[in-house]
């Protein structure tokens, strides 16, 4: 049976002799409407390519994008297909995004609201769906963490255990000193380069994730002040 890293990565990257499946697109949950597949596995599988695609292992060709644009679309297309049927806070942080031309941020939310709200959008599911978005975010960072540690122990831990066993046949084996030493350098050079690419994707995520927690918070504090 595949190992647990092996489960999740093998979507995203070539994991043995293994078959690649496509990527499962989410779906609405059929209690709370929200989408529950595992996209924050999707994100670190992706990310965890690019990097041990940089590092020299081999996975499939996944690349990644500008570091400027890539989390945010992928929140973008989270968001997106969590989206709960029917408007709700998704059409309202959309109808306001493409309201910028409204200097005024009060009227901006006002009139984003009253066009939603004949299409049967109030508050109460306004504010209620903005938290359902928070509880997407909080599943899907929780996704992503485990499946970056999984991807730790299997590309990083795994090579440093290597590297010392080669570092124990270089005490027994005096001849092979200088070829095994000068592997064990590239592979030590190989793995810091994998921890801190992974590193700061990690932070990336971390960050971009932040960013849309912030934004829909302080979204939820102008909707209580400026809508009644």
């Amino acid at each position: 049976m595949a190992s647990f890293g092996k489960k999740i990565l093998s979507a995203f990257v070539e994991v043995g002799d293994e078959k690649k499946e496509p990527a499962g697109a989410m779906g609405a949950g059929p209690a709370a409407g929200v989408a529950t597949s595992p996209s924050g596995a999707a994100a670190a599988a992706a990310i965890v390519g690019a990097v041990a695609a940089d590092a020299g292992i081999a996975m499939d060709p996944v690349r990644a994008a500008g570091g400027d644009r890539r989390f945010p679309e992928y929140f973008d297309k989270l968001f997106s297909e969590a989206n709960i049927s029917g408007p709700d806070y998704y059409e309202f942080a959309t109808m306001i995004a493409a309201m910028q031309a409204i200097a005024d941020e009060r009227s901006r939310y006002a009139a984003a609201f009253a066009g939603l709200q004949v299409q049967g959008l109030d508050k109460e599911k306004l504010l209620a769906t903005a938290g359902e978005y928070l509880r997407v975010l909080t599943a899907d960072a929780d996704r992503f963490g485990k499946t970056v540690e999984a991807t730790l122990q299997e590309k990083v831990h795994s090579r440093s255990a290597e590297a010392g066993e080669k570092g124990r046949r270089i005490q027994a084996l005096s001849q092979e000193v200088l070829e095994l030493q000068t592997q064990i350098t590239a592979m030590q050079k190989e793995i810091s380069e994998a921890k801190e690419k992974l590193e700061a994707n990690s932070n990336a995520y971390a960050t971009e994730s932040e960013k849309r927690r912030q934004q829909i918070q302080t979204d939820i504090g102008k909707i209580n002040n400026y809508i009644h």
